[in-house]
């Protein structure tokens, strides 16, 4: 059962020019489906040998390739259904999921030819129509302000929303809905939480806005559990769903890129257009001390003691004291919407910056049951020399599946997980 294709349910790509269809999976010999929690789209690579056997060819004797068949051109409908060993299922079959993106084309012969089809969700191109810009001022929650951004985009795709703590006001000023939803993250509260900063993505499921912290928090809502052997034929422990197959660390303890991205002391230059004093105001945010504010893991990163105050990056705002200007009334203060955007803007800024600073890939046999944002337990071995396989008390731990891919060819499929978490260590 190791390492089975996928099974193409459907496979389906419409012309622009008729209503013809053609099925297209006799011809895939490789699919890559992409989701990732920094992406509001998903985005799928299909890639076709065409040997110009596929379809009777009109008005003469023997056959036409795929891509002979339809002229891809772009936008065109394409209708997805994937299914795994396991009995999962992702299926993007509906008329308004998904559209060529690109159609990148390879070898070409008299009897044979390769493309590259790249499709991707219907929104992210009605993100770009002028008629779905945001132009007017938007006040509500967060999660309510997002909502609005996908009502003008006409989706009626699923939205799993975490409510924010406050109201926001938030001036359009001609933005893309994604951007829109990008931007209100940045500034959005969670209950309960005192952290800023939310994400906002897409999975096959639906589209998601979350807060960062309380998605690393919900330990209780592990949704699979891999672990890593010494030795292919070993038996899995009791409790765990799969191997990990594969394993590589990435950015494991890159000091020096946290230092430039501002995960730890960062300033703001604040800029305050009304202020008739000092207009501008630097408002300086420190890390949180050891052994606190971690989530994912146990234990945050021991810095130098020379460092530990040190500012090591900087932002520039403009002040927002939660006005507006009213036709005919002038500026206006809105009630019990306004947010502290000092706090606000430095907590989400290093918030994205820490929870990203541990990253690693795995790979583990395709399972469509997983999604981006999904929190997963990984168990890996120790590097040792111990006649007895030891888990690693460093490595193994709960991560969050930042991105993810299911490839498959004919012969075999597999999931790689890019995986992510702010700390180090097992907890309890």
């Amino acid at each position: 059962m190791q390492g089975q294709p996928l099974t193409y349910k459907i496979l389906e790509v419409f012309s622009n020019e008729d209503s013809n269809s053609v099925d297209i999976r006799s011809g895939v010999p490789v699919l890559e489906y992409r989701e990732s929690v920094l992406s509001p789209f998903i985005t799928v690579d299909i890639s076709i040998i065409d040997s110009g056997s596929a379809l009777p060819a009109q008005g003469s004797r023997g056959t036409i390739g795929l891509l002979e068949s339809i002229k891809l051109q772009g936008t065109e409908k394409f209708k997805l259904k994937l299914g795994d060993q396991y009995g999962n299922q992702i299926d993007l079959s509906d008329d308004n999921d998904l559209r060529v993106a690109k159609t990148i084309f390879g070898s070409k012969g008299v009897r044979e030819s390769s493309c590259v089809i790249r499709v991707v969700s219907k929104e992210a191109f009605d993100n770009c129509l002028i008629k779905n810009r945001m132009t007017d001022s938007y006040l509500g929650t967060g999660d309510q302000i997002v909502s609005q951004a996908l009502r003008s985009l006409g989706t009626e795709k699923n939205f799993y929303a975490e409510t924010t703590l406050k109201d926001i006001q938030f001036n359009g000023d001609n933005r893309y809905p994604f951007e829109m939803c990008l931007d209100v993250q940045k500034v959005s509260i969670p209950i309960g939480i005192d952290s800023a900063g939310y994400l906002f993505w897409e999975t096959s499921k639906g589209y998601n806005f979350k807060s960062l912290d309380r998605m690393f928090d919900e330990t209780g809502k592990v949704i699979k559990k891999f672990e890593e052997t010494r030795f292919s034929d070993k038996s899995l422990s009791p409790g765990f769903n799969g191997k990990i197959l594969r394993s590589s660390f990435l950015l494991v303890n890159d000091m020096l890129k946290q230092f430039e991205d501002g995960a730890y002391n960062t300033e703001l230059d604040l800029f305050d257009p009304l202020s008739k004093d000092t207009r501008f105001k630097e408002v300086t945010r420190t890390s949180p001390e050891e052994g606190n504010g971690t989530i994912a893991g146990l234990n945050l990163p021991i810095l130098n003691s020379e460092y530990k105050d040190e500012v090591t990056s900087e932002l520039h705002k403009v002040k927002d004291d939660g006005q507006k200007i009213i036709p005919g009334v002038g500026l206006a203060e809105i009630d019990d919407t306004s947010f502290d955007i000092e706090s606000t803007s430095l907590q989400s800024h290093q918030n994205y910056r820490q929870k990203f600073s541990s990253s690693l890939n795995i790979v583990i046999d395709a399972d469509l049951s997983l999604s981006a944002g999904d929190l997963v337990f990984c168990k890996f071995a120790e590097t040792s020399q111990k006649p007895s396989v030891v888990r690693s008390p460093k490595d193994s731990g709960i991560y969050m599946i930042a991105d993810l891919c299911h490839y498959s060819t004919p012969t075999q499929a597999f999931t790689g997980l890019n995986l992510v978490r702010d700390s180090y260590g097992v907890k309890n």
